[in-house]
């Protein structure tokens, strides 16, 4: 319905602008409606109480409700996705996630059909560490 009046608007524009000679001042109005689907990362389980980040660039588990990242043998931690890690101690990563043999193994992860996956909710940007909630649906 839309399209047609649209449609409507442009043809009068056209036959304003042939009867003017395209000499004058012509006005038009009409609504165009556009819509964006932005897909957020999905968690999918690896291990019981432990998630990966699916198709990511790098390595980023979920347990205990925190995404826990390895980097040169050093441990980071955050509450949500895009939050700045945090250098954390060995003895606070889940020792499911510290098992993990090969965390390198899981950039841009992409599990198989039927494995458990949840989206990550979209969030406002939250100053400082640690205060967000990257939880997911």
């Amino acid at each position: 319905m839309k399209s047609t009046h649209l449609h409507s608007a442009m043809l009068g524009l056209f036959m304003a602008l042939g009867a003017a000679g395209c000499a004058g001042t012509v006005q038009a109005r009409g609504t165009v409606h556009t819509s964006t689907t932005v897909s957020t990362p999905a968690l999918v389980t690896i291990t019981p109480g432990v998630w990966v980040v699916e198709d990511y660039p790098s390595p980023v588990f979920y347990s205990e409700g925190y995404y826990w990242r390895s980097r040169d043998g050093v441990w980071f931690r955050s509450y949500g996705l895009s939050d700045e890690p945090v250098r954390v101690s060995v003895s606070y990563v889940p020792i499911h996630v510290r098992r993990i043999h090969r965390p390198s193994a899981f950039v841009y992860y992409h599990a198989p059909p039927g494995t458990a996956r949840r989206h990550i909710k979209a969030r406002a940007h939250h100053r400082g560490h640690g205060h967000g909630h990257g939880r997911f649906d």
